[in-house]
């Protein structure tokens, strides 16, 4: 947090998802385009996407998840194509659903960009030396029990951070490895996290694994209730991927965690393709607020 201000409000997006929408509109007007500004960018955001998508399917290889992304830059390239161009040669009864579909499209597309703008840019803060603990979100290890690549940075990240920290002021901060034990999991990430640590130099004193939690939210609001046991008002922060850095600090301020969330690098081809899904889930975590907006569309446009 800066000032009081909170980098992991839904507002934030809101109102950039507002300015693109009025900035868009007013580009629109003067320079009286055919497809509006926001659709082109939406477009070239998910063509970036897909290509990014085609590179980690190369290096990684396929799998059906993957695919999504080329089926809805398909059909929304088709529909879209549809409604600039071809609705002329409809009735015009059915002209205030192509009116629903663009005032709709345009706040969806705003949406959607202002994550990613969001996502960006609460990356980029440089987290402050002030941590009393470091919370590490888990994700999945081997079935022998060894970090896979994606957990092993961001438990590197933690290291790096402390080690920042003792540097620059000699404050020590201590870890809160969070994670529980799957079903083709042979110990909890937890645990596999903690090994990891004290083989790297940390003391035990320093370790307080959380070893039940089974996703996010349960990553957080475990760790929360250890760290509350151990100090109060402690400052904390949270280490995790990159493209999960503002889901994770909105559900730790869903939590009522105050935290900053610490980004551990990705592959440059990775990150675009799991922030989309990411995106995604941003979306449904606030869906009352998107379904007001439907209604409200739809009372736009078939009112004019």
């Amino acid at each position: 947090m800066i000032s009081g201000f909170n980098l992991y409000s839904y507002c934030n997006i809101l109102v950039i998802g507002a300015v693109l929408i009025i900035v868009s509109f007013i580009v629109d007007l003067l320079f009286h385009l055919t497809v509006s500004l926001l659709t082109v960018i939406f477009f070239d955001l998910l063509l970036f996407i897909c290509i990014c998508n085609t590179v980690l399917l190369m290096r990684e290889g396929f799998r059906i998840k993957h695919i999504v992304i080329y089926i809805l830059t398909a059909v929304y390239f088709v529909v879209s194509y549809f409604v600039y161009f071809c609705y002329g040669f409809l009735p015009q009864s059915i002209l205030p659903l192509i009116a629903y579909y663009k005032l709709l499209m345009s706040y969806f597309e705003a949406t959607v960009l202002a994550i990613w703008i969001m996502g960006y840019a609460v990356l980029k803060i440089k987290a402050s030396y002030d941590k009393d603990y470091i919370i590490i979100l888990g994700c999945s290890i081997s079935k022998k029990g060894l970090l896979r690549p994606l957990l092993k940075r961001r438990v590197n990240r933690a290291i790096r951070f402390a080690w920042e920290q003792e540097i620059s002021n000699g404050k020590t901060a201590y870890y809160v490895p969070s994670g529980g034990k799957g079903d083709d999991e042979p110990l909890s990430e937890g645990s596999a996290m903690e090994l990891y640590l004290l083989s790297h130099g940390a003391e035990e004193n320093e370790v307080f694994p959380e070893k039940k939690s089974k996703n996010t939210k349960e990553n957080i609001e475990f760790s929360k209730k250890i760290i509350e046991g151990l100090k109060s008002d402690a400052k904390i922060g949270i280490v995790t991927s990159d493209f999960h850095v503002l889901r994770s600090g909105m559900l730790a301020k869903k939590e009522g965690l105050d935290a900053q969330v610490i980004g551990s690098e990705s592959k440059w081809y990775f990150w675009p393709t799991a922030f989309f899904r990411e995106t995604v889930a941003i979306i449904f975590m606030h869906k009352n607020i998107h379904l007001i907006a439907v209604f409200i569309c739809a009372v736009i446009a078939f009112a004019i």
